[in-house]
């Protein structure tokens, strides 16, 4: 450029006219000054959107920092749940303005005025100083199943942003398979073992030990409080153990067993050390089938007495046979009710003809389970028959259904079982009065079925829609699936080793298809996940899509496969933020946030709610 200048300067020289050389002379500088100017625009232009940016993505920090801080709470108290702002636009838009109640001490975070407050992020991880979030809460689902959302709005100078969370308490639906101790259960299997867990246990009995084999395959994550023992199999996600002591060469499992041969295959590398879970008390959910808790339970379940048969049918209806059931929900004061959706029971002195139609018929009633059904998202608790006279649904032991006529048998229930020609084990009894429930079918809806003592599998039991259904099943006592045998043959614990089946199986013993499938987040509060009579008589492939959590670890067959079922357990992804409706949580105080993603701004810089 100067030489451009030094040259058209001496060629005005040499005409002489030094009018246009100074006219020349000032319009060049003039362009100069043009480009000088617009560099240090550019330059100042580059400082602002620098500093936007930071605020930009500082803001995202801040409405994080505010999911954070309710977690915190909700883990600190876990009845948090309950606190908002009853006002806040997310929170009536989910419909959460009748369960979110304004708390009892002030929280900033919970303002949602033009020019009011904000909580400020606390001065950790290099956060701004003028770093603030404010949150709105929808607990409209939380009694349901387990999980809050909330609304975060971050805000950095004059940039808020916001994000949209969910909040679930960690739990055993975490998990394709969830054990407390990996040892056999003592009150449903003849041999005797020690309830510890094995890095608690200085003796431990190797015939109380039950194996993962080569043909196992599970999809999911796997948690057990115990010492896990792998011979074999595959794990194509993260295994953890609350075992805290390492082998000799670093492991967390043990390989014990003369025929603990098989090398596992650890797609997410070997299992790790986690945080010690604690199944949760049995009765905990008989509240939810009470009728005069309305804030804590706004649509009470349906409660079933003695041994009950529930059959799924895939247009979204169950038939309930349940001839013991005098009331189906209560209420303080042993009073009662029994809503027209939990179906009619029969009358004690009424007969079996006259119970037609009732829950003492035979063929069940038929209840709808749907969506746009009182029973969506809802709970089914079976109960044994109550010994307490006060009870509503108290029986005389001198006393049965249809007036004196219904008759269990010698070893039976009355609602068909055992089967004709079946050996019972004295060790798993079908209760003429039990809170037993016999469970099959296609499930098309939302509902937990929970029994205070046995739940028995005793078909296939799967999904009409796999991306809406959802079932949990719990038994408190044990989770079986169901295998009834004429044996011929007993080992020395007495426990049938051969005979004839007595039931049909979906594939051959001898197909890789599965012989049983369950579709079910499946839940032993003080027992087993197990298969009756495991070994007598080899079955195939027991595939289970959902969770198995259980108290003690329940044998499905022996190693090797010369009897019962190998395993091939899926995870059911949806239970991570969707598990189950009232379905029971560990007793812990741990919440995570399973899904967070940015929305839509809820709130500008100066408070104002954005519409």
């Amino acid at each position: 450029m100067l030489r451009l200048l030094r040259a058209r300067l001496r060629v005005v020289r040499s005409s002489g006219d030094r009018g246009v050389a100074l006219a020349m002379v000032v319009g060049i500088a003039s362009v100069l000054l043009l480009l000088v100017s617009l560099t240090m625009t550019f330059a100042v232009s580059g400082l602002v959107r620098s500093d936007h940016d930071a605020d930009w993505d500082a803001a995202m920090s801040a409405a994080y920092a505010g999911v954070a801080d309710y977690q915190g709470r909700m883990t600190n108290d876990p009845t948090y749940y309950q606190w908002g702002n009853k006002d806040a636009p997310f929170t009536i838009a989910n419909g959460s303005a009748s369960t979110v109640k304004n708390p009892p001490t002030t929280n900033l975070a919970f303002d949602i005025a033009t020019n009011g407050q904000w909580a400020q992020v606390k001065l950790t991880d290099g956060m701004a100083v003028n770093a603030y979030f404010r949150y709105e809460v929808d607990n409209s689902k939380f009694q349901s199943n387990g999980v809050l959302r909330l609304r975060a709005t971050g805000k950095v100078g004059t940039v808020t942003r916001s994000v949209v969370a969910n909040i679930k308490q960690a739990g055993f639906t975490n998990y394709v398979y969830f054990t407390d101790y990996e040892i056999l259960d003592p009150a449903v299997n003849t041999k005797t073992c020690t309830v510890l867990h094995a890095w608690e246990n200085p003796s431990l009995d190797a015939n109380c030990i039950i194996n993962f084999v080569t043909q196992d395959t599970l999809d999911g994550q796997v948690h057990s409080n115990d010492t896990l023992n792998i011979c074999g199999g595959t794990f194509k996600k993260r295994v953890t153990t609350a075992n805290p002591k390492r082998d000799a060469s670093g492991k967390l499992y043990t390989q014990l067993g003369s025929s603990c041969s098989g090398t596992p295959v650890f797609s997410a590398g070997p299992p790790q050390n986690a945080s010690l879970y604690k199944i949760p008390a049995v009765q905990q959910q008989l509240d939810q089938v009470r009728a005069d808790l309305p804030d804590k339970v706004p649509n009470p379940g349906c409660l079933y007495t003695g041994p009950t048969k529930i059959t799924f049918m895939p247009n979204g209806t169950v038939k309930v046979y349940s001839p013991w059931t005098v009331h189906t929900q209560t209420k303080a004061g042993n009073g009662y009710t029994d809503p027209a959706y939990c179906g009619t029971p029969g009358k004690p002195t009424s007969t079996a003809t006259q119970n037609l139609g009732t829950l003492a018929d035979p063929t069940g009633v038929t209840l709808g389970i749907s969506a746009s059904t009182a029973l969506w998202n809802n709970l089914i608790y079976v109960q044994t028959v109550p010994s307490t006279s006060t009870n509503p649904n108290y029986w005389a032991t001198n006393r049965s259904p249809n007036n004196n006529t219904f008759s269990c048998g010698s070893t039976g229930n009355g609602i068909g079982y055992p089967v004709a020609n079946e050996t019972v084990s004295s060790k798993i009894p079908y209760g003429c009065r039990a809170g037993d429930v016999f469970v099959e079918g296609t499930m098309h809806g939302s509902l937990t079925v929970n029994a205070d003592n046995f739940a028995f599998i005793t078909g296939k039991l799967v999904y009409q829609d796999t991306a809406n259904d959802m079932l949990g099943l719990v038994g408190a006592n044990s989770v079986w699936v169901w295998n009834p045998v004429n044996c011929s043959t007993k080992d020395a614990y007495n426990d049938c080793t051969a005979g004839t089946s007595l039931v049909s199986w979906e594939a051959s013993a001898s197909s890789t298809n599965c012989a049983r499938t369950i579709n079910a987040a499946i839940l032993s509060n003080d027992h087993s996940f197990e298969v009756q009579n495991y070994k007598a008589g080899k079955r195939g492939y027991l595939c289970v899509t959902g969770s198995i959590a259980q108290k003690f670890r329940g044998p499905v067959g022996l190693t090797g496969g010369s009897s019962g079922f190998f395993k091939s357990y899926s995870y059911d992804s949806r239970l991570l933020n969707s598990p189950p409706p009232r379905f029971p949580t560990p007793r812990t105080t741990s919440y995570d946030v399973t899904t967070e993603i940015e929305v839509k701004t809820a709130f500008g810089p100066d408070g104002a709610p954005l519409s």
